[in-house]
């Protein structure tokens, strides 16, 4: 595959520039490929119950359809080749896509129309997983097969894996037995309409938003740039999307640091409009909204909504409602896993919410001491402490990680979202995961354990380190107390289902560097677990730092067990590293140079279950070096690298 662009279009380069960060993403443009890789491919027919499309209507107005299967299963989509997407998708009254549909159909229409009118762009979310890739490109072809389903074939012309962030995990099944139902609709807004109370309800109400985006080209750039269609997914808390009560028709959507390439923003900028879809999972309801769109960054944004420093405006021009439309619903009985890094609600200034703050009383974690190994390598401990300061408990699986909130302590984030002169600023929210390093086998944390390492520059581990550095009885290995700096974070949430069980033990482990952290605590764990307990752990380690790891990894041994079996491969290029006193801990630790070779893995991973976790392009090679050996998928676990 090639990229599938020749640079960013301007409206993309405006942002960038504006956010601080256009150095950084100088050449990431070539991320987006001309063809859907074969892993897009099979995900895309495979695992989705529906995929968000969208479409132009004859005013140039982008809108969002949800394209599923007339029962609702996964498989109405097929690839035929690396360029395709057909989908057999049942369209219900309401559904912009009708529009489309009967426009493709007027071959005069057709001829005369300009190209972009039948530009389109999906995007495909596992609910179940957060993982998602889009696509963009344009119409080839429609077909009726019967009189609510139609052969869609999509000519897919760039392609790209996305950040899952902010995604909310749902357990989607088919629900076939569906009767929409039209019940709100004006396609036009006058200029003194609103928008009625139940869909301000229903849009403040939402943790999920579909956005449509265009991206419209001029004939000075159209070779370099060519037109396109955009299809996002954003995500939050219940009542992330506001309503500007001012007028009940704009919407207001903050932005959340992700992958930084801003497509969908920079096609705002460039065509200000945009068109918005959300769904109830639980009644199959689909509101369909577009409008004029804005781009506020800096102090025009904070003018909006307080300590957000980016955001999207969007004055709906039309709108429809259909109930009992989707034929997809939540498994009934089963909760939404909200994403542990979606920042608390954030309310309009125009709103009596966002004059108060309207803060929480969560848990909170009150930074103790801490502990460094190397100039970029500590362990941090934390109290959890209730809103009043007393100590309380939380529940974390051995591997788990927690999810800290520091803004109260850094304060509000500068007008930047992002800079690459000045990475503190990414992440504007301050929220950062950790995975936690230390582990309580019988019962609630009342304090953390987390081991990091220092981002070049970053904002909260930079600020952390600085603490440390600043005492003048640092002795690495030593605790430095740190409790009356009164550094407290909130805690935002516990995330992970990457953690050890309470069965008998036998796997294998592989880490990058600081990937080892969730192996500290389930060693922790198992230790906790006292002489009854029994483990056979291969642990493979690759790292340039490997005194420090294995120091650390004996902070999670504090003695031996007669059947707790661990055996440590250190991969490394570095020479003569010292044990520090493992062989005593019933460890056998070995050293090979280099890295971790493709014959390796058969010998350690037979009959095992296999936990990894690592940088992005360490942790690939290992997953495609252990399926190699044999091991069938259900027994390997990813870890996201935190």
């Amino acid at each position: 595959m090639k990229p599938a662009l020749k640079g960013w279009h301007p409206g993309e380069v405006d942002l960038q520039r504006k956010l601080g960060f256009s150095d950084a993403m100088r050449d990431k443009w070539a991320s987006v490929k001309d063809a859907m890789s074969e892993q897009h491919r099979i995900f895309h027919t495979s695992n989705l119950h529906f995929i968000p499309i969208t479409t132009l209507d004859d005013r140039g107005r982008p809108w969002g359809s949800l394209l599923a299967g007339n029962n609702g299963s996964i498989g109405f989509a097929q690839s035929p080749n690396d360029t395709t997407l057909s989908l057999d998708a049942t369209v219900w009254n309401g559904d912009p896509l009708l529009t489309t549909v009967s426009a493709f159909a007027d071959q005069e229409h057709r001829k005369n129309t300009d190209k972009e009118r039948f530009l389109i762009a999906g995007i495909g979310v596992e609910h179940s997983t957060r993982r998602r890739n889009k696509f963009a490109g344009r119409l080839r072809g429609i077909r009726q097969k019967d009189d609510t389903t139609y052969r869609l074939d999509l000519e897919v012309t760039q392609a790209l894996g996305n950040c899952p962030k902010y995604i909310n995990v749902r357990n989607l099944v088919p629900h076939a037995d569906t009767h929409p139902v039209v019940v709100y609709r004006n396609m036009d807004m006058a200029a003194c309409d609103t928008l009625p109370e139940e869909i301000v309800k229903f849009v403040t109400e939402a943790d999920t938003v579909f956005l449509s985006s265009v991206y419209k080209s001029t004939t000075q750039n159209n070779g370099t740039n060519p037109s396109h269609a955009g299809m996002n997914i954003r995500g939050g808390l219940p009542g992330f999307i506001r309503v500007d009560p001012s007028d009940a028709r704009t919407v207001v959507i903050p932005d959340y640091s992700g992958n930084r390439f801003m497509s969908s923003l920079g096609n705002i900028v460039t065509t200000p409009v945009a068109g918005l879809t959300i769904v109830d999972f639980k009644t199959g309801d689909v509101l369909y909204l577009t409008g004029t769109a804005q781009i506020f960054s800096g102090p025009a944004a904070m003018e909006i909504m307080a300590r957000q420093a980016c955001l999207t405006t969007i004055k709906i021009t039309g709108y429809t409602l259909v109930r009992d439309a989707l034929p997809v619903r939540q498994e009934q009985g089963t909760p939404v896993e909200k994403s542990p890094y979606s920042p608390k609600i954030k309310y309009l200034r125009a709103e009596p919410e966002g004059l108060s703050g309207a803060a929480g009383n969560g848990l909170k974690a009150r930074l103790v001491y801490a502990t460094q190994y190397a100039s970029d390598i500590a362990i941090f401990r934390f109290d959890i402490i209730n809103a009043f300061g007393d100590c309380a408990g939380l529940t974390i699986r051995p591997g788990q990680a927690v999810v800290l909130d520091f803004m109260d302590w850094m304060g509000p984030p500068t007008y930047s979202h992002m800079a690459n002169d000045a990475p503190s600023s990414i992440n504007d929210d301050r929220v950062r995961t950790w995975t936690v390093s230390s582990a309580f086998q019988d019962g609630d944390s009342t304090w953390i354990e987390m081991t990091m390492r220092e981002v070049k520059k970053g904002a909260v581990t930079g600020s952390l380190f600085d603490i440390i550095r600043e005492n003048t009885g640092n002795n690495w290995g030593e605790r430095v107390q740190l409790s009356a700096k009164n550094i407290i974070a909130d805690i935002v949430g516990v995330t992970g289902d990457f953690y050890l069980g309470t069965n008998e033990v036998r796997m294998l482990w592989v880490a990058g560097g600081i990937g080892v952290t969730p192996f500290m605590s389930m060693l922790t764990a198992i230790i906790q677990r006292g002489y009854g307990s029994k483990a056979d752990i291969v642990l493979a380690l690759a790292t340039r730092e490997p005194e420090v790891f294995i120091k650390l990894i004996k902070t999670s041994l504090p003695r031996a067990l007669p059947k707790v079996r661990v055996r440590i491969d250190v991969f490394t290029n570095e020479e003569d590293a010292q044990t520090h006193g493992l062989e005593q801990m019933n460890v056998d630790l070995f050293f090979h140079k280099g890295r971790i070779s493709m014959d390796y893995w058969p010998t350690v991973t037979d009959g095992r279950d296999v936990f990894i976790c690592g940088p992005g392009g360490f942790g690939d090679a290992a997953e495609a070096g252990i399926r190699a050996a044999g091991v069938p998928n259900h027994k390997i676990y990813r870890e996201g690298f935190y």
